[in-house]
């Protein structure tokens, strides 16, 4: 029989096969800084091109769905190798598009589908190893989704810049070998694993995916985290092009406004999973998204570098947060023993977020505007987000996710 320690390495393990699987399905969120060369490339329009963003997340959505049933009955080890060849290839592959069809096959289908494959599966089974403090953990998993994005943004824009779509052959091949080097460490905690743990976590209800689709929560939180999501991503997903436009940066600059958003992300994802913890999460919600308002307001305003930063840090932190609430709401709200497959269900909100965010942000462009170009979409995505801080509230009224995770001593 395997001692405590050897437990309590194997599950620090499956951390760092977590962390280092998430680091590359993050690549998404560098997205923006392709954009000029994948229009040169595929002779598409921006608003063409930001749809294969929109394209990938809808289906990392649907793979997660169909990974976590698999992940809840199999484990989680072989989905890494499946998804880790589809993903890498994918990138790899987009060295060759020459058309829209091709880039949304191999960005928005490939690389979307090894990502939903992965993603899910490996941030639900390393926290199922760690239920005395789920919200500090997926801020620690999570902060890797922004360490992935700020490696991508500085590498992507120069391999681009210096050996044009050629550049994507690296960076497919690198995801390939990080994936495959590291899955065989996920393993899924037995009982007598999570036995380890001093500490485990009372669950009151444990719904399977059809129990908690006829519950109102699940809409309703479904609904939250769309808007939530929206609100960031409607100007993040389009971070590069907005410095260039109102602050007149080149690309090559420009990126270092991604490099900024995705270090703000890991600070705000680290903090958000330890105030999780402590508060619960509808209170944690309500304050991403007052700061989220405050930071699209002060970028509105903002007309040089300093100001732009501050409030680009802000509401990079705060949308950051969004991710990591939201697996632990799940598992708090509608229990963990089919929490693959809920979470996968409940992920759809940031699919659609990610559906709608990009092409509000290109639909309310004023091109004629100069450097208020992108104005009005601010103030839609500051709309959006006090939408979203209305339903937590009543959410929060109602008492879900506003207590913590109940514990007891094993």
């Amino acid at each position: 029989m395997e001692t405590t320690n050897a437990k309590v390495v194997r599950r620090s393990h499956v951390f760092t096969a977590a962390f280092l699987i998430i680091f590359c399905c993050a690549a998404s969120s560098a997205f923006s800084v392709f954009s000029v060369p994948l229009q040169k490339a595929t002779g598409g329009t921006e608003s063409q091109v930001a749809l294969t963003l929109t394209l990938y997340e809808f289906f990392m959505a649907c793979f997660g769905v169909a990974s976590g049933h698999i992940m809840d009955k199999f484990g989680a080890k072989k989905l890494m190798y499946f998804g880790g060849l589809i993903f890498g290839l994918g990138w790899l592959l987009t060295a060759f598009v020459h058309n829209l069809f091709f880039l949304y096959l191999t960005v928005g289908l490939m690389a979307g589908a090894g990502n939903g494959v992965m993603y899910n599966p490996a941030l639900l089974t390393a926290l199922k190893w760690f239920p005395e403090k789920r919200g500090t953990i997926s801020g620690f998993l999570l902060a890797a989704a922004s360490l992935g994005p700020l490696v991508l943004a500085k590498a992507g824009a120069i391999l681009c810049d210096q050996y044009g779509m050629n550049g994507f052959i690296p960076i497919g091949l690198a995801y390939l070998i990080i994936c495959w080097a590291v899955g065989w460490m996920m393993d899924t905690p037995t009982e007598q694993d999570q036995s380890a743990v001093t500490v485990t976590a009372v669950q009151d209800n444990d719904y399977t995916p059809q129990a908690m689709l006829k519950t109102w929560q699940f809409w309703l939180l479904l609904l939250l985290f769309s808007i939530a999501c929206t609100a960031g991503i409607m100007l993040i997903g389009s971070l590069s092009m907005i410095a260039q436009v109102q602050l007149s940066m080149t690309p090559i600059v420009a990126a270092n406004m991604v490099v900024v958003n995705t270090l703000a992300n890991f600070g705000g994802r680290i903090l958000t999973g330890t105030i999780t913890d402590k508060l619960g999460q509808s209170k944690t919600l309500a304050g991403i998204l007052a700061l989220t308002i405050i930071g699209l307001a002060g970028l509105r305003f903002s007309t040089g570098l300093v100001s732009f930063t501050i409030f680009l840090i802000l509401l990079g932190a705060s949308f950051g947060g969004v991710l990591v609430v939201y697996p632990t709401l799940t598992g708090n709200t509608f229990g963990t023993t089919h929490s693959g497959i809920n979470y996968g269900l409940m992920f759809f909100g940031y699919a659609i977020g990610s559906l709608v965010g990009p092409q509000i942000a290109a639909l309310f462009i004023n091109k004629s505007a100069g450097t208020a170009a992108y104005y009005p979409a601010y103030m839609v995505a500051i709309g959006v987000a006090v939408v979203g801080l209305l339903i937590d509230l009543f959410l929060m009224s109602k008492g879900v996710g506003a207590s913590q995770t109940k514990e007891r001593a094993k």
